[in-house]
């Protein structure tokens, strides 16, 4: 029976125990592997790396670890998704399916190459270049609380809990700065070549990434995407186990 390597990105200021929820509800099986990489602590997938560059040495991972054995799922949260989509774009062979959960596809531009000097850009990066400073420079709990205090993280059922202790505080920084919106190419044109092997989840809550989601159906013609009831932005901590549901049947697909 065919092996399948399932990689899960957690999100800015995630944790590999961030999938944890998940990984509980999927049944065991003996012929289905998973990986939760955490790239804030690894060197060669660390935000030291670029869009570019990440999504390269991310692929060379998974090939690494798999030893080219099964299909893979590539599965991403939020900015984990974000890169997700850049390996997927990178090396779309090596990936069998695509689960994405709260993920911005990137700013609409007509093509895929962008004005970095474009207002939405450069509201975007002084945003991001804002958060930063905080995230390098301000007490911690005040940070933790205006962050969670953001309008895209509203209607939530839980909020995870994230100790200083846990993160190296330059990394978070630079993620904000080297993996901003502001960096990141319009992705509707590797979805609209790929969406055969791409799933979408939003949660219902999440009325900017609803919004959106409807819009890039627009121009990603056979998108499939799904709204998670009762869910926000933090679809994997508000409903884990409908998560777990999808991914067992893009597993089912494959085995």
């Amino acid at each position: 029976m065919e092996r399948v390597n399932l990689f899960l990105l957690h999100g800015f200021l995630g944790r590999p125990s961030d999938w944890e929820a998940v990984k509980a509800s999927l049944p065991p099986h003996a012929n289905v592997r998973v990986y939760t990489p955490d790239y804030f602590h690894d060197q060669y997938l660390n935000p030291n790396h670029s869009f570019v560059e990440w999504a390269k040495n991310f692929n060379e991972y998974v090939q690494h670890e798999t030893k080219g054995h099964g299909q893979n799922i590539l599965v991403g949260y939020s900015l984990g998704g974000r890169l997700a989509l850049q390996a997927l774009a990178q090396k779309p062979g090596l990936w069998s399916k695509a689960l994405f959960i709260s993920t911005n596809p990137g700013f609409n531009d007509k093509n895929e190459s962008f004005d970095p000097t474009s207002e939405e850009r450069t509201q975007r990066w002084m945003s991001d270049s804002y958060w930063a400073e905080e995230f390098l420079t301000r007490p911690w709990d005040m940070v933790m609380r205006n962050w969670n205090a953001q309008p895209v993280f509203g209607g939530g059922s839980t909020e995870p809990t994230r100790l200083e202790k846990d993160y190296p505080r330059e990394l978070l920084g630079l993620a904000l700065t080297q993996w901003s919106l502001a960096q990141q190419r319009n992705m509707r044109l590797v979805l609209s070549d790929l969406c055969a092997k791409v799933s979408w989840i939003v949660g219902e809550r999440d009325e900017k990434f609803v919004e959106m989601t409807q819009k890039m159906t627009e121009t990603v013609a056979g998108l499939r995407f799904e709204v998670v009831p009762e869910a926000s932005h933090r679809v994997l901590f508000d409903r884990p186990r409908d998560i777990a549901e999808k991914l067992k049947a893009l597993i089912q697909q494959l085995l």
